[in-house]
């Protein structure tokens, strides 16, 4: 994701079984990355945004927010409850947007200012491993995965689907 200049890799897993507490960035005319402020725990399976100067991570493993101004892990944000593997998140009409993950088809919106969480629009089906994405100011979530209870398998997903106009979130 991007953020004041600069592109960031935030946790993840090099195997099933390790997560990474790692961050870094690298700006414009840089030749290396530079490590930042570790997660406040290791991370994987989760998703990122960026949203007025703070990066924004969901994972199994947590909620987290970083002030890329000073650097700083926010250690008091709240959390959304249990969040399942690989959400999609986003940045949408001032709120952190994080939909799905494994077994789970529900949206949570996070609002930075008030430091609420509500509820969003429910998802077509429990999505995870996919993007989401603002385009025109509209919402798009893609590709991933979810689990076929019929089908007894996961089923990779090649379709793209918008939050309707309209809809209540």
């Amino acid at each position: 994701m991007t953020s004041g200049g600069r592109i960031w890799a935030v946790g993840g897993a090099c195997d099933p079984s390790t997560k990474l507490i790692s961050v870094e960035s690298i700006g414009a005319g840089e030749t290396a990355w530079r490590f930042e402020p570790d997660l406040p725990q290791p991370t994987r399976q989760g998703g990122c945004c960026a949203l007025d100067g703070w990066l924004y991570v969901a994972s199994i493993d947590g909620f987290f927010a970083f002030d890329t101004a000073t650097g700083r892990w926010d250690e008091e944000v709240p959390q959304p409850g249990e969040i399942g593997q690989a959400p999609l998140v986003t940045a949408y009409q001032g709120e952190v947007w994080m939909m799905g993950g494994f077994h789970y088809g529900n949206t949570r919106c996070y609002h930075p200012k008030t430091r609420v969480w509500r509820a969003g629009a429910k998802l077509p089906t429990e999505q995870s491993w996919g993007a989401a994405a603002v385009l025109d100011g509209q919402l798009y979530i893609t590709g991933g995965a979810h689990r076929s209870q019929i089908h007894d398998a996961v089923i990779y997903d090649d379709r793209t689907w918008r939050l309707r106009q309209g809809v209540k979130a």
